[in-house]
């Protein structure tokens, strides 16, 4: 596919235009309420008025209670964007088949070359979330079919599927249901879509050895469920934290602090809703090792008192907070590293599975849901910069 320039030459369309995106998000509009029609009722990926937290709470619902299924499979689909079968969507998707060839297989330039696409859906279009939920709606039904063909018969298993975009957990109450039914059923119903299993991450797991999902850690110990964040995730907080701040060795601390506060503060409100304060506070230790080195190496000839009280203050009941007291952005104000204690833990109410923004029916729930949201966010109790 080939749009002419303003001077007569034509470009390959490796790099969506502001006309493609444009044409992309209109059709978005028109498909949107299409798919949420028809969506998996426990699809939480590329939703709107659903989130990660949702589809966390529902891990906790489906695998808190004593009797809850004790076995988990953690579904990995190998390269689910880059792979999905170009027929199926054009044969599955109702929308202009000429405008959808066009863009699924536009291809993308690299170091000036153009490379073709014959699978997958464009990454980073705003159309690719629609097109792969689109892709793995209907996983929910196989998965249940697989076990029994009504609920009532189906219920004795405690089948719960969780999915977010292209990752997804199963529950059931033996290995051997999860291993020779259910999976079986989900590998078939991929391979239709030109998907398969990813056979190094999809694992059956006991609940009591636990297992990562969306950054959190999912296990029980002694018959109690607690979600905490995930070792993965507090590591790559802390790499990123040790990263800023080497790479700022000769910036002000008020400088630093601007760059490391949102960091800090966006981790820290993602896992607001889990059992997290002990870590809260364990990172916050961690962080501080790592400005006290930094501190320290500033003045090699100086004492640890001085150091102290030329970057560490007291804040209210706090103290040793990294702060300072000078210019930030043009305005005399002080400025202090955000704690992740700060944060208060919130209990996270997921959304009705059946709750549709396009239906009327459901307007005052969402309407609802939206205002109690809003005073939850605004009791997390931060510490502003």
């Amino acid at each position: 596919m080939y749009i002419p320039k303003s001077n007569g030459k034509k470009r390959p369309l490796g790099i969506p235009t502001m006309r493609d995106r444009a044409m992309q998000a209109l059709w978005k509009l028109a498909l949107e309420p299409v798919a949420e029609t028809r969506a998996d009722p426990n699809s939480y990926g590329f939703r709107p008025q659903r989130s990660t937290a949702d589809a966390i709470a529902h891990c906790f619902n489906a695998l808190a209670k004593r009797s809850s299924a004790q076995w988990v499979l953690e579904g990995d689909i190998r390269g689910c964007f880059d792979n999905i079968s170009h027929d199926w969507l054009l044969a599955n998707v109702p929308m202009d088949k000429v405008v959808l060839r066009k863009w699924l297989r536009a291809g993308y330039i690299d170091l000036g070359a153009l490379f073709a696409t014959e699978a997958g859906t464009p990454q980073g279009g705003i159309i690719s979330p629609i097109l792969a939920n689109w892709t793995l709606d209907g996983l929910e039904q196989v998965v249940h079919t697989s076990v029994a063909s009504t609920e009532r018969k189906r219920r004795p298993f405690k089948i719960h599927v969780v999915r977010y975009a292209d990752d997804f957990i199963i529950t059931g109450t033996s290995k051997a249901i999860l291993q020779h039914q259910v999976r079986p059923a989900i590998e078939a119903f991929l391979k239709e879509q030109g998907l398969e299993l990813s056979g190094e991450k999809t694992h059956i797991t006991h609940i009591s050895q636990g297992f990562d999902f969306l950054g959190q850690n999912v296990r029980k110990y002694a018959g109690k469920l607690l979600i905490t964040p995930a070792r993965k995730s507090v590591k790559a907080l802390l790499d990123k934290v040790r990263e800023i701040t080497s790479g700022n060795k000769a910036a002000t601390q008020a400088n630093l602090i601007l760059v490391l506060n949102p960091v800090i503060r966006g981790w820290a409100m993602y896992h607001r809703h889990v059992v997290a304060a002990k870590r809260f506070a364990w990172i916050d230790h961690q962080i501080w090792r790592v400005l006290w080195r930094w501190a320290v190496r500033r003045h090699a000839m100086k004492s640890a008192h001085w150091v102290k009280q030329r970057y560490f203050r007291v804040v209210g009941q706090r103290h040793w907070i990294f702060a300072t007291k000078e210019k930030v952005r043009g305005m005399s104000q002080s400025a202090w590293l955000f704690a992740a204690a700060s944060v208060s833990i919130v209990r996270h109410i997921k959304i009705c599975s059946a709750a549709n923004p396009f239906d009327p029916a459901w307007t005052f729930y969402l309407e609802r849901r939206r205002a109690h949201r809003q005073v939850a966010r605004s009791q997390a109790g931060c510490w502003k910069a």
